[in-house]
C-alpha cells in the first residue's frame, strides 16, 4: 500500500488513466507513486488491464522504462519493450504476462522531484507518437495541479438553495458520466441527467458504419501488426506515398487522429484486422 493517497493522489490519477484509455484508444494505462526516500515507486493505480501482474508492482529508480523517466525526469517511450535495448529488463516477466509491446512512461514533476509516473500501454507493437506523448504530459501537469491546487471545503448542504445543489450534483454526475465505459449504462446516467435538467432527450439517430476499400482494410490491417509504411508499401505492391494516402484516408473516414485509434476504431465497427 502506498502512503498518502488520501491526499487526492489517486483521483486525479484515475481521471488521467481514463482519458488515456477511454478517450486517447490505449490498451492499458497505469499509475505508480513514489514512495519517501524517493529511491523507488509502486504502480498502484491500472485501467485496462487484464491480469493482476502489474498491481503493486515495485519499481527501483533507473530501472526499466519507468525507472529510466523517473530518473531522467523526462518521457520515455518503447515500441518492443522485452526486446528494447536502451532499458533495463527487471521487469520483462509481469510486462509479457500483461501482454504489452508499446509503453510510454511520462514523470509527474513536482518542484522538479518525480512524484510518480503514469505509463501508457498497448498490446501492438505500434508507435506511440509525439501527439500521444503530448497528450500524456499534459495529463501528468494536469494530475501535479490537481495536487497542487488547495482543497476547497464543500459548502454546507443547508446553506446552499435547493436548485444551486441541483446543478452541482447534475455537474458531478456528468464529471461521472464520462469515466463510464459500458455504453449502455451511459445511456441510462445521461437520461437520469436529462431528467434532472430538464432537458429534452435527444433523438436517436443511426451511425452509419464507415465504408473501408479492400486495399484501405489491407493497409490499416499491417499497420495493426505494427509495421512501418515502406514494410507496408512492398507487402502490397504499392509505394510508401500510397500507403500513407490510403492511411490517411481511412483516418478520415474514422474520425481518427493516428493509427491507433483508426485500428481501434476500425474494431469497434466490426471490421477485422
Amino acid at each position: 500500500m502506498v502512503a498518502g493517497l488520501d491526499d487526492g493522489w489517486a483521483d486525479a490519477v484515475d481521471g488521467a488513466l481514463t482519458t488515456l484509455v477511454d478517450r486517447a484508444g490505449v490498451d492499458v494505462a497505469f499509475g505508480a507513486r513514489v514512495v519517501p526516500g524517493g529511491d523507488r515507486m509502486v504502480i498502484h493505480r491500472l485501467r485496462g488491464t487484464r491480469t493482476a501482474a502489474l498491481q503493486d508492482l515495485v519499481i527501483r529508480n533507473g530501472t526499466g522504462l519507468g525507472g529510466k523517466a523517473m530518473l531522467l525526469k523526462r518521457p520515455v517511450t518503447v515500441t518492443d519493450y522485452v526486446r528494447a535495448r536502451e532499458i533495463s529488463h527487471h521487469y520483462d516477466g509481469p510486462v509479457s504476462r500483461e501482454g504489452l509491446h508499446s509503453i510510454m512512461a511520462v514523470p509527474v514533476v513536482t518542484a522538479g522531484q518525480v512524484t510518480g509516473v503514469l505509463y501508457a500501454g498497448l498490446r501492438q507493437r505500434l508507435e506511440l507518437g509525439e501527439r500521444m506523448q503530448r497528450l500524456a504530459m499534459g495529463l501528468a501537469g494536469e494530475v501535479r495541479r490537481r495536487l497542487a491546487a488547495p482543497p476547497r471545503p464543500p459548502a454546507p448542504l443547508e446553506s446552499a438553495p435547493a436548485d444551486m445543489r441541483l446543478r452541482d450534483a447534475c455537474r458531478e454526475l456528468g464529471a461521472i458520466i464520462e469515466r463510464v465505459a459500458d455504453p449502455a449504462v451511459r445511456a441510462d446516467l445521461e437520461a437520469l441527467r436529462r431528467r434532472m435538467t430538464g432537458d429534452p432527450l435527444p433523438r436517436r439517430t443511426a451511425v452509419p458504419r464507415a465504408v473501408l476499400s479492400r486495399r484501405e482494410l489491407e493497409a490499416l490491417a499491417h499497420a495493426a501488426a505494427g509495421l512501418p509504411n515502406a514494410e507496408i508499401a512492398a507487402r502490397m505492391g504499392l509505394s510508401p506515398g500510397t500507403v500513407k494516402a490510403y492511411l490517411r484516408s481511412v483516418m478520415r473516414k474514422l474520425g481518427a487522429r493516428n493509427r491507433i485509434e483508426a485500428v481501434n476504431a476500425a474494431r469497434a465497427l466490426g471490421y477485422s484486422l
